[in-house]
């Protein structure tokens, strides 16, 4: 005994669509606009509810779901408030009900005018709630099943397929745009504040055709407005230190070659400020089910703290705490930071009678003595060069050069700065300051050519400038002697180049 709906002007629903939709973007907040979306709907069919259930699990034998929206035309048609639509449970023993959940599942809509219904669970559970028909859409979000749009009718058992369907349709379309939209507000408000508290930017690229899209912090710190639309791959990877974009490209390529899904690497970068900073770029690749590579996404984190307390920690490790010179430690890492692809000298040096300022002025006064040369020679020396304190009043020199004659200019110049003016030390607990006059013996080696293993190549120079230093302490001291390593005039080679 089906009848058929009075027919309401399309133009109706078309409006009542356009004011609902209206009031769900100017609302505050997304579920209010559907409450207001709902209401329009509902007034312009004639209905006596419109409804939302949310889907929350789909179980083997049940579906468990929420009552989250309503509009009713009158207050005893309300259930929202039911308890027994709070959280509540449908079980599938019911075919009917089985096949409606599985078509909901996959996008279907359904009609249902109640007196024409089958008898059974289904029918029998609209009838206890007075439906005398309905009409249901899915709300797909993302193309999962979100949850669930009603419309029912107490007092009419009508056909809603046709305008009133499309109308239901267009309207969980809307609800299911405003759920996405919140979903990316939120996201993007977890986003920022993760950012602000971590300090990084969010990026993606598609492999596809290279276009990037960044977070509005990550913007900010590439120097962009935060409403530019898209910041091209060369230019962003363009601000990357040269070295370290070519180290970016090695990993990314073997990750894909070797079917790996991330990477990580500090990168510096040229900073708006002035200066170089430091980031991490962590890197994840997106694959599909045959493992083709569709997307790479990850973060940009900004470690200058990082960096700057590594440095120090860096720094202490391999210096000496008493002169600030280097130590064994900060010699290895000098060597391996300059020797590998320069020619490098290395020289010896030892306070002459260095025990006798100890013996005579105390260890205060030695100590003071070894800061004030140390200084004294760092002076002479160019930045990148290392004075390093191997221990007592032994110190080395690292010069980057393959000059033999001016190495050893070098030398007699530093051992006259010595010489020819003495330390004023001032002393813990003495009254006056000491005046000491001392002298430094030399040993000048040049390191051989990188074809054997850097430890080796060190120990060998050290060998052959002790052997040089030796020489000069036996020729009366405060002299300066080179090993055959080293190419110049003068002072006497010592022991052998070849060996």
């Amino acid at each position: 005994m089906t009848t058929v709906a009075s027919a309401s002007p399309e133009s109706v629903y078309l409006a009542a669509l356009s004011v609902g939709s209206r009031a769900m973007m100017q609302a505050d907040n997304w579920a209010d606009g559907v409450d207001r979306l709902l209401a329009e709907i509902g007034r312009a069919t004639g209905a006596s509810r419109v409804w939302v259930f949310q889907l929350l699990e789909i179980q083997p034998q049940a579906v468990l779901q929420d009552y989250v929206f309503e509009w009713a035309a009158a207050p005893a048609y309300r259930q929202l408030m039911q308890r027994r639509f709070r959280f509540f449970r449908s079980g599938l023993e019911d075919p009917a009900y089985r096949r409606l959940v599985e078509e909901r599942r996959d996008g279907g809509c359904h009609d249902l005018c109640v007196p024409d219904m089958a008898d059974g669970p289904l029918r029998r559970h609209l009838e206890s709630q007075d439906i005398l028909s309905m009409a249901t859409v899915p709300i797909m979000v993302h193309g999962e099943w979100w949850g669930t749009l009603g419309i029912d009718d107490c007092r009419r058992a009508i056909a809603w397929k046709g305008p009133g369907l499309d109308l239901l349709i267009a309207t969980a379309e809307l609800i299911a745009a405003a759920i996405y939209r919140h979903r990316l507000t939120s996201r993007s408000r977890q986003v920022e504040l993760f950012q602000r508290v971590a300090n990084c930017g969010v990026w993606e690229v598609a492999l596809r055709n290279g276009h990037v899209w960044c977070s509005e912090a990550l913007k900010a710190q590439l120097g962009y407005p935060a409403t530019y639309p898209r910041v091209p791959l060369r230019r962003m990877l363009a601000r990357l230190w040269r070295e370290d974009r070519h180290q970016l490209w090695q990993q990314v390529r073997g990750c894909l070659a070797g079917r790996q899904s991330h990477c990580r690497l500090d990168v510096r970068m040229p900073l708006d400020a002035g200066g170089i900073g430091w980031f991490e770029i962590v890197a994840e690749i997106q694959r599909d089910e045959a493992g083709r590579p569709l997307a790479m996404a990850g973060i940009l984190i900004d470690i200058h703290r990082r960096k700057r307390d590594e440095e120090r920690s860096r720094r202490a490790a391999e210096t000496d705490a008493l002169t600030g010179a280097l130590n064994r430690r900060g010699l290895m890492r000098w060597l391996k930071d300059h020797a590998r692809r320069e020619s490098v000298h290395l020289m010896l040096l030892d306070i002459d009678h260095f025990k006798a300022v100890n013996d005579r002025y105390g260890h205060a006064a030695g100590d003071a003595l070894l800061c004030r040369l140390s200084r004294r020679l760092h002076g002479e020396l160019r930045e990148n060069d290392a004075l390093v304190r191997l221990g007592g009043e032994e110190f080395a020199l690292l010069i980057r050069s393959d000059d033999g004659a001016r190495m050893l200019a070098l030398a007699e110049r530093l051992r006259g700065v010595v010489a020819d003016r003495p330390f004023h030390l001032t002393v813990p607990g003495a009254l006056e300051s000491v005046t000491v006059a001392v002298s430094i013996s030399l040993g000048v080696a040049r390191m051989p050519p990188g074809t054997m293993d850097l430890e080796t190549r060190q120990a060998l120079a050290l060998v052959w400038a002790d052997e040089a230093l030796y020489a000069a302490k036996q020729a009366g001291r405060n002299r300066t002697r080179r090993h055959a390593s080293v190419t110049g005039p003068g002072n006497g080679a010592v022991g052998s180049a070849e060996r």
